[in-house]
């Protein structure tokens, strides 16, 4: 899949289609985004999807979501890029869910990544939440993107 070049915004896009340079003007912010995702890869997870939330929340500028095939591949996705960041020196400020496995959370103060087990986020539509504008509807088509490999 190809980038869409009709889709002007950064909400809720393929990291694949997200211009790093243009989109994170910090470079330790772009450089830490780019090394979450490889290690997504690595860990193989799915449906991964970058969130430039800048204007959307006061809590982080940049949300990653993705996807584990179960609460244990979410538990092991989360865990390793703590430990492999952590190794490079990257502290991070918070893990929470690490216990259930349903959605765990890592918080890297301007960056967020959200580990799903599917059926739980598909009941809280994370990126709907974040890609909707004030009376617009969501348009999963045009605003929603998924990272792959």
């Amino acid at each position: 899949m190809g980038v869409n070049s009709e889709n002007k915004n950064s909400y809720g896009l393929k990291a694949t289609e997200i211009d790093l340079e243009n989109t994170i003007t910090v470079g330790s912010d772009r450089l830490l985004i780019k090394r979450i995702l490889d290690l997504l890869s690595e860990e193989k997870a799915e449906e991964v999807v970058f969130i430039d939330a800048k204007r959307r929340s006061s809590l982080a500028d940049f949300l990653i979501v993705c996807e584990g095939r179960s609460q244990l591949h979410c538990r092991s996705i989360a865990q390793n890029v703590e430990y492999k960041l952590k190794k490079e020196g990257k502290i991070s400020l918070g893990l929470e869910g690490e216990r259930e496995g349903n959605w765990v959370l890592l918080d890297y103060g301007n960056i967020i990544l959200h580990v799903f087990h599917p059926e739980i986020r598909k009941y809280y539509k994370l990126e709907e939440l974040y890609s909707k504008r004030p009376g617009e509807e969501y348009h999963e088509n045009t605003e929603s993107s998924k990272y792959r490999n």
